[in-house]
């Protein structure tokens, strides 16, 4: 989705913006991604395009994101 937006958009900037962040900001981001995603109509959907893109990422960079995803209590 563009939004209408006409520019590409630098998206390590945004990378870099978003990792300086505060946490109110970067939790908004990852809430507003996955409903963007989960709007696609099927888990399917959403399922292939996370694993696109752990597959474009290296080993350190899946390590660092590993802690995102963990419950309370596990």
């Amino acid at each position: 989705m563009r939004l209408g937006m006409t520019k590409e958009i630098d998206w390590a900037y945004v990378g870099a913006l978003l990792a300086n962040s505060d946490k109110h900001a970067q939790t908004t981001f990852f809430r507003e991604f996955v409903k963007e995603c989960k709007s696609w109509g099927t888990s399917y959907q959403v399922g292939i395009q996370l694993a696109y893109i752990n597959g474009g990422l290296t080993d350190e960079e899946k390590e660092v994101l590993s802690g995102i995803t963990y419950k309370e209590g596990d």
